[in-house]
This record gives structure tokens, C-alpha cells and sequence, in this order.
């Protein structure tokens, strides 16, 4: 690789390097906006909404285009899309530990939310969807999957296995949607942690995007 793509790459990473500018990039995941629209969302004033886009663009993550009076932006490609849920996704990973060696391991319980912090009650009619995961009962809370102790919820992951494999299967992945259907936040589709990434689950199946396609990996029962 030569040196003046390691420059550009990191160019990249300084203009996502900032809480601010990463949120207009995930409000643009949802397509096209005028940066009044932009600045409305954000609850930001126009000119530091500007002064953020302008950033971001010279980074090459969006791009523009003027239509009267008003200026519209969206993301450049789908290199960016990728990047701004890759980027998320891994945030969201709170579920590692590490050995001595250094080298992950899954947890099949990696978080534990107390009442106070989680004061909802899972179970039969409380609106969530609710999956088996093993020998129980877990409920898909906005990215999460839960499971209730009684004394608030335990976070839980879906484990990488022969039944719910993390492998690339490009020609099983469109079932149960358009093939031109991208996954990701407010895809239409909820969002199920499995093993070191998410998915989402389209007619009791969990779909992962990847690249041009997304990838089947196997079911998930809904009672």
C-alpha cells in the first residue's frame, strides 16, 4: 500500500474522530438530506452543521449537491455505509473478555442491567419480540437481547455455531426481502448481537449485510 493511501485513510479516521460528525453520518444512513433537515435532527445550529459537513466532505464520507437554494447531502458510497455500522456495531460489543494470552472469548452473559436501570418487564404481551435462545426465553430490546432474573436483565448473545454460523453465504441471504434491501439502523428489521457482530432477523431468519449482499446465518425461533 502506498503512502499517500495510508495519508487518505487517515484522513478518514480524524473526520470520524468527533461524536458530532459521526451522528450526521448515521442520520445520513437513511438517505439524502438537506442539511436544514441535518441541522433540525441534530438540534445544532446551521452554520456549526455546515462547518461539520464541510469536514466530512473533504474526508470524501459525503457528498453534495445544490438544488435551488438548497444544498443536499448524502453518504459517498457504500464504503462509508460499511464503515459508519461497522464502526457502531463494534461499540455495541460489549460482551469480550480476554485471557492471559490475549486472545476473545464470547460470554453468553456479558451485561447485567439492574430495575432501576432497566425498569421494563419482560414477558407474554410486553411488546417486544420474543426469541428461544437455548433452553429459555430471551426478548429483542432495541439491539439487545434480554433476559429477565427477576431482579432486571441479563444482556445475552447469540452464539456462533453450526446451527447460527458467521460464515459468508451470499446465495441464501435475500430470502424474505428485495434483493437491493440494506441491513442496518432503521432497515425495518431487528437488530439480534450474534457472536462478534449484529444481525437482523427477517422471517425467523438472522441476516447479516455483507458487501453488495447479506448473509444467512441460520434461525431464530420467535414464540
Amino acid at each position: 500500500m502506498q503512502a499517500r493511501q495510508l495519508e487518505k485513510a487517515t484522513e478518514i479516521f480524524k473526520a470520524l474522530a468527533d461524536p458530532s460528525r459521526l451522528a450526521l453520518l448515521i442520520l445520513l444512513t437513511d438517505g439524502e438530506r438537506a442539511v436544514s433537515d441535518l441541522a433540525l435532527e441534530s438540534g445544532d445550529k446551521l452554520g456549526t452543521v455546515s462547518a461539520r459537513l464541510k469536514v466530512l466532505h473533504a474526508a470524501r464520507l459525503v457528498k453534495r449537491r445544490r438544488e435551488g437554494q438548497t444544498i443536499f447531502y448524502s453518504l459517498c458510497d457504500r464504503h462509508v455505509l460499511n464503515l459508519v455500522e461497522n464502526a457502531i456495531d463494534h461499540a455495541c460489543e460489549t460482551h469480550h473478555t480476554h485471557d492471559d494470552e490475549g486472545s476473545t472469548m464470547t460470554d453468553h452473559k456479558h451485561n447485567h442491567l439492574s430495575e432501576a436501570e432497566h425498569p421494563h418487564d419482560h414477558g407474554p404481551d410486553c411488546g417486544h419480540t420474543a426469541v428461544r435462545h437455548g433452553d429459555h426465553i430471551d426478548y429483542l430490546h432495541d439491539g439487545h437481547l434480554h433476559h429477565p432474573d427477576g431482579n432486571g436483565v441479563d444482556e445475552h448473545v447469540i452464539e456462533v455455531s453450526e446451527t447460527n454460523p458467521d460464515q459468508c453465504t451470499p446465495e441464501n441471504g435475500h430470502k424474505g426481502h428485495e434483493a437491493g434491501h440494506v441491513h442496518g439502523p432503521g432497515c425495518g428489521h431487528e437488530a439480534v448481537p450474534h457472536g462478534d457482530h449484529i444481525d437482523y432477523l427477517v422471517d425467523g431468519r438472522l441476516h447479516h449485510q455483507h458487501g453488495d449482499h447479506c448473509d444467512d446465518h441460520g434461525p431464530l425461533e420467535t414464540v
